[in-house]
């Protein structure tokens, strides 16, 4: 109801509702309860007071002390709510009175009332009418020559006056507080309107001038309160609105010449079907201009069936082709239905993807066929090769590969090996069948995917491939002769995939160029046999670091007296299911699966951990260890050795390291900065098996090593053969110009000993000495040297 009301009426109507309330519930509670109250407080002073004269009264009487007895007796007859008191005798005879000339029967008219007070040994207070009361204390008794006496304190209460004289200091209490209520209600109603009213007024006033239209309309409140921030905020809100309005207008705008900009096509169809308003973009779309768009239905523009599937899915990209004159358009648009002014449209966005279908185009040309060549490339060759294995039927793989195609390359340059690839590619492609697909794989590598052929067939085909391949090929001004090898598999229908056939071509390529190039070879169950050992062999070597089962054979290098001066530290792996595997079998795994990297670190630490170990029991040998070419492809080698050296507590010159020409034949300047630092931590590099490789001078003028090892075969025929003689001696003169100690390896008799330390050979190593043994026999055999 106050709701109804307005604020300057509803307060005072609030407040007289409060004080209204106030005085009934003061009128009904509080004030009965106070006199209740009052009386009952009132009841227990006078009982506190009574006892007190009782004890008083009884020692008087004791002491026959009447005068102190009368003057309590007035005393307590001073008190408010008393009207008299006395005392009396067990007769009734009053010995002393609070005033002169009371009489208990004329006091009480009831003598029965008086008699039952009398009686009894306990304090007794007896309602006479309401609020007066007679009460009885009795004394202590005394004796009187040989009587026992009973005396009564007999007190006559009336708390009437006293009650109606604070009853009506609780009206006057309430008069006050209903008046000070009155007064403060008056007040507050004034403060009220003028701080929260006319203030409110102010913002309600600057409200309907908004309302009205008038964009300016503020709100002028002073104060710091929450009515003066409402204004502030509605000011505020005003502003915010207006540059809103001012933004929503200016987007509008944008938003028109946006669309009349846009490269999409944008056309309105009303419920007809016909266009009510279309952009530029559209007209230059469908070469029309926009008036003309305007006479045209959507079904004419578009196509029934065009115009139809836009309609049944709409708000999806769709594609869809439109004949526009004599030319086709392919256009990617979507419909969207929406509602203005209670009317339904379709707003139709188009845009021309006939450059994205192109460029689609060629990007499925490029991903099926190789960009050199023109001819499928991988991937166009394993889809199809999928689709002819699921189908069924025999099949054949040729994989064939250009020989030493890199010579070419690296000889004339890429360009000349490029138009070499493509006019390859030009004469394979005679050979192939419609129902044949000829594939490059990548490189000089290519691949025939015969459907339907035998062995028989796959075979011929190859040996004219290789026939077609040996005659000459013009590139520029060359005219290059080259061979290939052919690597051949038969699929007959039934079981493999597509990896496990390529797999099978590749090993057929790889016997072709280990037989010797320029021929080709078939994959048998030989070889099958070989790859399914080599992956067992990869499998247990990759178990075989995990369970440490590799052990390290050490093989002394000897001065002229016979003392060893140095160890070859020479990796073995005991194999629970092989025994004691060659290293000629499992290294060149590792080496291939890069597994020798983890496997040289293993082999550097157990030898700096056994030339620590020997170093401390006094032998002071040096524990050469082989490096991997693998391990110079890493470019941190260095501070992997250095962390090794610091862990196991090594000193460096106490290592020394062997690399074999091949790790320096892709000599970048990598492995000149790892060879470089190798030397700076203080390692001893030897250029191991020298003279084997095609540039053992170039190594030794380029890397500073510190010696180099003669290699078994030119030690083999030491000292039958003037050619092996001729050769020895020239390494051992060069090695003593250049200042390079000298190992030779392979000494199995004492007449390669000899004339090997006559020609100032260094170090001798071989069987001759010792055989590879383990370091606990090593270290026996040095300390018997």
């Amino acid at each position: 109801m106050l709701t109804r009301l307005s604020l300057r009426k509803s307060l005072p109507l609030l407040l007289g509702l409060f004080a209204g309330l106030y005085i009934l519930l003061m009128i009904g509670l509080h004030l009965p309860r106070t006199a209740r109250l009052a009386e009952e407080d009132l009841k227990r002073y006078t009982e506190q007071i009574l006892i007190l004269v009782q004890s008083s009264a009884s020692d008087h009487l004791r002491q026959r002390r009447t005068d102190e007895l009368q003057s309590v007796l007035a005393d307590l007859g001073s008190l408010p709510g008393v009207r008299w008191a006395m005392v009396i005798d067990d007769r009734q005879r009053v010995i002393a009175a609070s005033r002169l000339g009371l009489d208990p029967g004329e006091q009480l008219g009831d003598a029965g009332t008086l008699q039952t007070l009398l009686g009894g040994d306990r304090s007794r207070w007896q309602p006479l009418q309401e609020r007066r009361y007679l009460a009885s204390y009795p004394l202590v008794h005394t004796y009187a020559q040989g009587q026992l006496l009973r005396n009564n304190l007999l007190v006559s209460l009336d708390y009437e006056q006293h009650l109606d004289q604070r009853r009506s200091n609780a009206w006057m209490s309430l008069t006050q507080t209903l008046g000070l209520l009155l007064l403060l209600g008056l007040l507050l109603n004034l403060l009220y309107g003028r701080l929260v009213t006319r203030r409110l007024g102010v913002i309600s006033t600057a409200v309907q001038r908004y309302a009205s239209g008038d964009s300016n309309a503020q709100a002028s409140v002073g104060g710091r309160d929450e009515i003066s921030r409402l204004a502030e905020n509605f000011n505020q809100m005003i502003q915010q609105l207006g540059e809103n309005q001012t933004a929503l207008r200016d987007s509008e705008q944008l938003l028109r010449n946006l669309v009349s900009a846009a490269p999409i096509a944008m056309l309105i169809i009303d419920a007809d079907g016909r266009v009510e308003e279309a952009n530029p973009a559209a007209g230059r779309l469908f070469g029309r201009s926009l008036r003309s768009l305007a006479e045209l239905p959507s079904q004419a523009l578009l196509g029934e069936p065009n115009w139809r599937q836009l309609q049944e899915r709409p708000r999806q990209q769709q594609e869809i082709t439109v004949r526009c004159g004599d030319r086709p358009l392919s256009l990617e648009g979507s419909c969207t239905p929406f509602e203005r002014n209670g009317q339904a449209f379709h707003l139709l966005l188009l845009h021309d993807i006939g450059d994205r279908k192109r460029a689609e185009q060629r990007l499925r040309h490029l991903a099926n066929f190789d960009q050199l060549t023109e001819v499928a490339n991988r991937n166009h060759l394993l889809i199809r090769l999928d689709e002819l294995l699921a189908r069924g039927g025999p099949l054949s793989l040729l994989f064939l590969n250009i020989d030493h195609f890199k010579r070419i390359n690296d000889s004339l340059g890429h360009d000349i090996g490029d138009q070499l690839l493509r006019a390859v590619a030009d004469r394979l492609r005679l050979y192939a069948s419609p129902r044949d697909l000829l594939a490059r794989l990548g490189g000089d590598e290519f691949l025939f995917l015969l459907d339907g052929r035998d062995s028989a067939a796959a075979v011929g085909l190859g040996e004219r491939l290789l026939e077609a391949l040996r005659q000459p090929f013009q590139a520029r001004q060359y005219s290059l002769y080259i061979t290939a090898s052919l690597g051949i598999t038969q699929h007959t229908g039934r079981g493999g995939t597509g990896s496990e056939l390529l797999k099978q071509a590749d090993l057929a390529l790889l016997r072709a160029k280990t037989e010797g190039r320029n021929r080709l070879a078939c994959f048998d169950s030989q070889l099958a046999a070989e790859a399914e050992e080599r992956q067992r062999m990869e499998d247990e070597l990759r178990l075989a670091i995990a369970r440490e089962e590799f052990e390290l054979h050490y093989q002394p290098q000897v001065d002229n007296d016979n003392r060893p001066r140095s160890v070859e530290a020479l990796l073995r792996w005991r194999s629970p299911s092989r025994g004691l595997v060659s290293p000629l079998q499992f290294i060149p795994v590792l080496e291939d699966t890069g597994m020798i990297r983890d496997v040289s670190r293993w082999v550097f630490r157990q030898a700096c951990r056994q030339a620590v170990q020997w170093s401390a029991q006094g032998l002071k040998l040096r524990v050469a260890v082989n490096l991997s070419p693998l391990d110079f492809r890493q470019p941190n080698l260095a501070e992997i050795l250095t962390g090794i050296l610091a862990e196991e507590g090594a000193p460096a010159e106490l290592i020394e390291l062997e690399l074999t020409e091949s790790a320096l034949l892709e000599s970048d300047g990598s492995v000149q900065e790892t060879l470089r630092r190798l030397k700076e931590i203080g390692l001893p590099l030897y250029l191991d098996d020298f003279g084997t490789g095609y540039s053992s001078l170039t190594y030794l003028q380029k890397f500073r090593f510190d010696g180099l090892k003669i290699d078994r075969q030119f030690v083999a025929e030491l000292p039958e053969n003037p050619r092996s003689v001729a050769l020895v001696r020239g390494i051992l003169t060069m090695a003593a110009q250049l200042g390079l100690e000298v190992v030779a390896e392979g000494v199995e008799n004492e007449r390669q000993a000899a004339f090997l330390r006559l020609n100032g050979c260094h170090r001798l190593q071989g069987f001759l000495f010792a055989r590879p043994r383990p370091a606990a026999d090593c270290a026996w055999q040095a300390q018997r040297a």
